[in-house]
Order: C-alpha cells, then sequence, then structure tokens
C-alpha cells in the first residue's frame, strides 16, 4: 500500500536510518518476482540520530558509507524514511473528484492540522479506499494524510546525498513496514465475515508503531513512545550496567515473565516496561474500536528488532487476548544474497528496509 508509485529499474535499495543503526538492502526485479540479492546493517554512534532527526549528519554518512563499501551495493534507484512519531498522519474523507482537484482540496484540508507555516512543510497523500456514503448522496474518498517539515525531510537527503546516493522518495517508516508485511496481513484478509481486521505491531528501538487495517486497508495509527530502548535503560538503572551492556544482556538474557515467576534475574525488571506497553496498545486497540465500531481485532502481527524478545509474542497474545504472528517481510521475495544466515537471524530489523526497496521492483 505504498503512497508514491513510479517506473522500475533493475535494483533498488532502501536504506533504514533508525535510532541505533542503519539496516540497507538491495532487491532486484526479477521475471518470478523481486530477489533479495544485498543486505547490511551497521550500528551508529551515540546520539547520531536524536528523537528521529539527524544528530551528527557526518557518522550517519559514514556508516551508510562503511554499509556501501564492505556489501559493495551499488544502487541504480534509492528509497529512505523517516520516523512516523515525526510526521502527521490523519485520516479524513474527500468526495470523488479529479486527481488535480484532489491535490488543491488535500493541501487546504492538511492546513488544519499542520502547527507550522504552510510553505515549512511537505504534504502528500494515499487514497486508501473509495466508499459509498449513501447519507450524502455519492461516494467519497477515503484519504491518509500525510506531513512533514522540510527541515527534516531536507536533513534526510543531504546524508543520503553526502554518502553518494540520490533518494528517489522519502516515505515514512510506518508505511514502509506495511509495504514489506503486505504478503502477512493478507494472507487471511478475506476469511472473516465483514473483513479481517489486523493489528500490526511495530516494536522498534525508539518507538513502537500500531496500525491496523481492515481487509488489507489502512485505518488507524498511532506511534508509542516506549520500545526497546526502555527496557535497556530499565536493565540498565537496575543491574548497575553501562546501556551497551544493558542491550548485551537484554538480547542475550532477557525474557518477558509469564505468570509469576520470572524465568531469570532480569525477567522482571522487562516485564514493568513491557506492561506499560501492553497498556498503550490495549488502549490504542479501545479507541479504535470505539471511532470504527468494530468489535474484534482479529490478528497481531509483530515486527522490529524488538518483537524479538523472549516470550515477547505470548505475553502480548496473553494481554491482550488476540493470536499474534511475527510478521515476514520476505513473504514472495527470493533471497539471493550470498550469507544470508545475518539476515535471518535479525529479519525483524530490515522490516523497513525491504519495504523500502520494494518501491522500486514491485508496481503498486
Amino acid at each position: 500500500m505504498g503512497l508514491f508509485t513510479f517506473g522500475n529499474t533493475n535494483t533498488a535499495v532502501g536504506v533504514d536510518i533508525g535510532t541505533s543503526a542503519v539496516k540497507i538492502v538491495q532487491l532486484k526485479k526479477s521475471p518470478s518476482g523481486p530477489e533479495l540479492v544485498n543486505y547490511g546493517m551497521m550500528p551508529l554512534p551515540p546520539d547520531a540520530m536524536t528523537e528521529g532527526a539527524v544528530g551528527d549528519p557526518q557518522s550517519v554518512s559514514a556508516v551508510i558509507k562503511d554499509i556501501m563499501k564492505s556489501r559493495k551495493i551499488k544502487p541504480e534507484r534509492t528509497f529512505v524514511s523517516i520516523s512516523g512519531q515525526n510526521v502527521i498522519m490523519r485520516f479524513t474523507k474527500l468526495p470523488v473528484m479529479s486527481p488535480e482537484e484532489l491535490e488543491q482540496t488535500v493541501r487546504i484540508e492538511a492546513e488544519q492540522y499542520v502547527p507550522y507555516a504552510i510553505d515549512e512543510v511537505s504534504i502528500t497523500h494515499a487514497v486508501l479506499s473509495t466508499v459509498d456514503e449513501e447519507e450524502d448522496g455519492g461516494g467519497k474518498y477515503s484519504i491518509l494524510l500525510v506531513v512533514a517539515q522540510k527541515d527534516l525531510v531536507n536533513s534526510y537527503t543531504d546524508v543520503l546525498k553526502s554518502s553518494g546516493l540520490t533518494p528517489e522518495v522519502v516515505d515514512v517508516d510506518t508505511i514502509a513496514a506495511l509495504n514489506a508485511l503486505e504478503g502477512s496481513y493478507l494472507q487471511t484478509a478475506s476469511t472473516q465475515e465483514g473483513g479481517e481486521v489486523v493489528a500490526i505491531i511495530d516494536a522498534g528501538a525508539r518507538t513502537t508503531n500500531i496500525s491496523v487495517l481492515k481487509s488489507g486497508i489502512l485505518m488507524f495509527t498511532r506511534n508509542i513512545p516506549i520500545a526497546g530502548n526502555n527496557i535497556t535503560e530499565m536493565i540498565k538503572d537496575v543491574m548497575k550496567q553501562e546501556f551497551d551492556q544493558a542491550e548485551s544482556l537484554k538480547i542475550e538474557e532477557a525474557e518477558v515473565s509469564i505468570g509469576d515467576t520470572g524465568a531469570n534475574e532480569i525477567s522482571e525488571v522487562v516485564k514493568t516496561t513491557v506492561e506499560e506497553l501492553a497498556s498503550e496498545i490495549r488502549r490504542s486497540f479501545d479507541y479504535f474500536k470505539a471511532q470504527s465500531r468494530e468489535p474484534l481485532i482479529h490478528r497481531i502481527i509483530l515486527s522490529g528488532g524488538s518483537s524479538n524478545l523472549k516470550s515477547f509474542n505470548t505475553y502480548i497474545s496473553n494481554e491482550l487476548g488476540v493470536d499474534v504472528f511475527m510478521g515476514n517481510p520476505l513473504e514472495g521475495i527470493a533471497v539471493t544474497c550470498p550469507d544470508p544466515d545475518e539476515l535471518y537471524d535479525n529479519l525483524q530489523q530490515y522490516t523497513v528496509a525491504i519495504g523500502l526497496a520494494l518501491r522500486g521492483v514491485v508496481g503498486d
């Protein structure tokens, strides 16, 4: 469900500049479908990215160059994303009209949501669906408005240009992740009466994004500022460790305790943060149900690096009473890269980069 439509060339590269690491994926267009031909990930120095914005352009650029050089990636087209927490995303309905009229109307509609001067922002939109509004006597477009400050967008494009890349599109990580997981959430989209309602929970380092789709159409999205780094900070404070040591403990030993007994010493420490996250997810679901009059979330699909936390999926399923599955961003993609083991080991962290690269090799 891309926001943008472009012609295709042979290969495309997705660059995901996260809070703690840069992830890059190169896809190739082939007669049998997309192929993942290259990938790479390297950590970012502390404070290279601050609150989803580029804090140290030189450091970020150096990491991108290192990945491209070490993996011998030579892109034809490049796609990058900014954090969903730093953009304004709103759903609205507008009467069916010509593309030219819609472009003008969307800009006017967006102005009510923008707390900045209108010439300081970039505005784009996606038509999600066309719905019949009998009481209004005609059809309407269901529209997703996306607004971002131009300075933020430019900071990303400048970093890529200084790395020798020319970004074709600056997307939103939320939308890129959904693009990569389309195969996962459309698998049974028509099996439920009235259309299946699926929640995608993308748990990263700095934020957790919740998106809810019905029959594959996005209806709700929200960013929660509780994610992997909060868990690491909790372990750091309680266990009296440095951040890097706490991060290693989280990856290697941490497990969300199920029931009354913790699996190990830091289980209860981890559970405190995950409980808070689960409460926010529940509030988001309740709000969605009240607004949309949808009684049920049929499935939850997990993605993002923090979703790999041991027993995280079981805990979320138990707390919310919804079946939970891990997303597969490689659905329908052949893996032909050398040494794919690291890719599979860290697959959830590559979700956004895969979704970005798909823009260039799969037509909408």
